[in-house]
């Protein structure tokens, strides 16, 4: 059987010795750098073999990336982890023409967006300091396509949300100790350099978490007690943008009867109980914070007014291409001389301005079809689950529309286009809806246990 290999495919077998000598040589002379080439060799390997754990490990890194500047801001290491897994699903491909590439109506408008930016880069005063920020987005352009590849059923669905769930809980626990044990700040941040921008991402994450509880029944303690701890670290960044999210939601799940009142009201009241025990052991730091938060309450408000105000004026200077991605702090300070905080980058701390002002009133129309898609998606997906009578399905459904709404509702508050929630929600509502698709036109799911109408089963 092997010479039939050996004459099948002489070529492979040429380089096989090849490297074996090679390895030989490095062996006899120099061993650790043959442990090293052999390690590096495996990893290769993962990576190839593997793109879809890959995946993953750029789902749990992207709540760090503040933390993981390494070798430096521009080539960080989720940077470089996700052109490994580009570069994987590529080989992947060209190996295997059977592979089947999925392009979806949202992909369109995700591809439409990118150039959009790209051209209000090229349109710039100044080019050269869009790159970054372009960089950025065509990082999450490709987040958004590998997962809309990459991930193919329910089952690998809850796959990545338990992958995004726990690290948003490490991070919890992490800013938690800081702040409590460490007294890092005066506010909670974790592994984010904003505390705003550390409560969106709690925010979007109660939802999925809240899914998993009922889910996940193996690890149905485990996420209990990540709810708590994440809800707790939100409740400490005193981030109002992220509760006006929560209280969106609130409503949104009373009013359409989504969410049981009972499940809000008990959320809320753990939420509480576990806040009195917080300003009864550690009541100090507690007041200080809210005593510095309310002393620069009032700034913060007419620091949004003036930067909403730059915003709005840099679109009506630039209606079609705007200032160029990432200029908006450039741009707005010669705006900003009546602004209370004195600051040498401010902020939009409107997802929406942000993108009007730096690449146009086409961009942002772009990115607002993204999301109606991706939620009409998601509308779709959970009506489908209805009629099957598939529970599991319907409080999927359910919770990635609740965090996408937290998202949505919270971004007016912050600048978020550019963090994991809005693209890993908008590939998920995409496979989601895919897999319903697949029902209807009675083509078989490529896992028996994660189609629809299966119930949720622990994975």
């Amino acid at each position: 059987m092997a010479l039939a290999v050996v004459r099948r495919d002489p070529l492979a077998c040429f380089g096989a010795a090849v490297a074996g000598a090679v390895l030989g040589v490095l062996v006899a002379l120099q061993p650790v750098i043959a442990v090293v080439v052999v390690l590096g060799a495996i990893a290769v390997w993962f990576v190839l073999a593997r793109a879809d754990l890959v995946l993953l490990a750029m789902i749990a890194a992207l709540p760090w990336e503040a933390k993981l500047h390494y070798p430096s801001a521009s080539l960080s290491t989720v940077k470089g982890i996700g052109a490994s897994v580009m570069i994987a699903y590529a080989v992947r491909v060209m190996a295997n023409r059977r592979t089947r590439v999925h392009l979806p109506a949202l992909l369109a408008v995700v591809v439409g967006l990118a150039v959009w930016i790209a051209i209000s880069m090229i349109a710039a005063s100044d080019p050269s300091e869009s790159v970054e920020k372009l960089i950025r987005w065509c990082l999450f352009v490709a987040f958004f396509f590998l997962v809309t590849q990459l991930v193919d059923t329910r089952r690998e669905i809850r796959r990545a949300l338990r992958w995004f769930a726990t690290s948003v809980t490490i991070a919890a626990i992490y800013a938690l100790w800081g702040f409590l044990v460490g007294h890092s700040g005066s506010r909670v941040a974790g592994p984010l350099e904003d505390p705003n921008d550390f409560a969106y991402l709690l925010a979007t994450a109660l939802p999925i978490v809240a899914y998993l509880i009922g889910a996940d029944r193996r690890r149905r303690w485990f996420w209990a007690a990540g709810f708590v701890l994440i809800a707790i670290a939100m409740l400490a960044t005193f981030s109002r943008g992220a509760l006006v999210g929560i209280g969106a939601l609130v409503i949104w799940g009373v009013v359409t009867r989504r969410v049981p009142l009972w499940t809000v009201l008990a959320g809320l009241g753990a939420v509480a109980v576990v806040a009195a025990l917080a300003f009864t052991v550690w009541r100090p730091v507690l007041e200080k914070a809210l005593h510095q938060k309310s002393n620069i309450a009032q700034h913060n408000v007419e620091s949004r007014e003036a930067f909403w105000a730059a915003a709005i004026k840099l679109t009506e200077r630039h209606p079609l291409t705007g200032v160029g991605p990432g200029r908006f702090p450039k741009e707005a300070l010669p705006l900003l001389r009546n602004n209370p905080e004195e600051l040498e980058k401010p902020v939009t701390h409107n997802s929406y301005l942000e993108i009007m002002s730096e690449n146009g009133v086409p961009a942002l129309l772009l990115f607002f079809a993204y999301l109606v898609v991706a939620w009409s998606l998601l509308q779709r997906s959970g009506r489908a689950a209805r009629e099957a009578g598939d529970e599991d399905g319907r409080r999927l459904a359910t919770a990635l529309q609740a965090s996408l709404l937290i998202a949505i509702v919270s971004a007016t508050f912050l600048s978020e286009e550019l963090t994991s929630p809005f693209w890993l929600l908008g590939g998920l509502a995409v496979v989601l809806a895919r897999e319903w698709d697949r029902a209807y036109s009675e083509e078989p799911a490529t896992d028996p246990a994660s189609a629809p109408g299966a119930h949720a089963v622990p994975a």
